[in-house]
């Protein structure tokens, strides 16, 4: 049996993305695995949610992931 320990982090994004880029982002973050979910908080273009595995990922990791689609990001909170 593979369990699945969901946590959530918020991921604070720097510069700002069209909406075209950020469909981009979380559809390119949700293919990872690991990464169960993503979105960007709704008035709040700037913060994304992002729900992944902790038996697969840490939150560096997920970090890593948005870093790696050359977006200037950190995290807020876990």
């Amino acid at each position: 049996m593979n369990d699945i320990h969901q946590v959530e982090v918020i991921v604070h994004v720097d510069e700002a993305l069209s909406e075209e880029q950020r469909s981009d982002l979380v559809s390119n973050l949700q293919g990872r695995d690991g990464v169960e979910k993503a979105i960007f908080t709704t008035g709040r273009d700037h913060l994304m949610v992002i729900d992944y595995d902790s038996n697969k990922l840490h939150s560096d990791d997920v970090l890593g992931y948005v870093k790696q689609e050359n977006v200037n990001a950190e995290l807020v909170g876990i």
